[in-house]
């Protein structure tokens, strides 16, 4: 009869596969903004050739099918960067929020075999409420040589989370001053790089998830 992995083998590797699903998923987020970033149709000479299509009516604008193919491309790229960074601040948020549940869950004696969410068709994570907007301190890791870093990683998460409600704020107002104006698209700005500091948040909280466990390692 096969032995039975032990609850923290499992837990570890539950944590390290949302931080996997992170890492392929920031890769193909990057690779996406790349390619719509280079397909820049100002350095593309449209040719200019046209076509009389059987099903557009007499005297139709000309249908041009190589500027056809320039705006498809374009759009695809476009929606496909979209998608892509969609998929990935999914992950990461569920990647930082995951290891914080599994490492609290821990410090505080439970034993969880793997990380629990809920997750919607979409791919979005839903979280327990005690974890939002950023999973609270950790005082029990003070021992843990890396715990400055992971504070300081949640810092950051943090103010990127508030720039981002400071931006919807300012977005749901009928009118703006320059200076507001300048303050929104600032925070938007800010707000962006929430899934990078999420991923940042759970490189360091899976780390801290391991000094958690040293003890049940210890133990078994």
């Amino acid at each position: 009869m096969p032995k039975t992995e032990p609850w923290f083998e499992s837990l570890t590797d539950s944590a390290f596969a949302l931080g996997a699903a992170a890492r392929e998923t920031r890769a193909a987020a990057r690779a996406a903004e790349l390619a719509d970033a280079a397909y820049d149709l100002d350095r593309l000479r449209p040719v200019d050739g046209e076509l009389h299509l059987d099903n557009r009516p007499a005297g139709s604008v000309p249908f041009r099918p190589h500027d056809a193919a320039l705006f498809a491309i374009g759009g695809a790229l476009m929606t496909h960067a979209h998608k892509m960074q969609r998929l990935y601040a999914y992950a990461a948020l569920g990647y930082a929020f995951g290891t914080a549940w599994a490492t609290l869950r821990v410090l505080e004696g439970g034993q969880p075999p793997a990380v629990r969410l809920g997750r919607s068709e979409e791919g979005a994570y839903f979280v327990p409420g005690e974890l939002c907007p950023v999973p609270p301190l950790m005082p029990q890791l003070e021992r843990w040589c890396d715990y400055p870093k992971l504070l300081a990683a949640r810092a950051k998460w943090a103010h990127c989370e508030e720039a981002g409600d400071f931006a919807e704020y300012l977005d749901e107002e009928p009118h703006l001053s320059d200076h507001d104006a300048g303050q929104f698209y600032i925070a938007l700005d800010t707000a962006a790089g929430s899934p990078d500091a999420a991923y940042a948040y759970g490189q360091l909280a899976e780390r801290g998830l391991r000094f958690a466990l040293l003890a049940a390692r210890a133990n078994a």
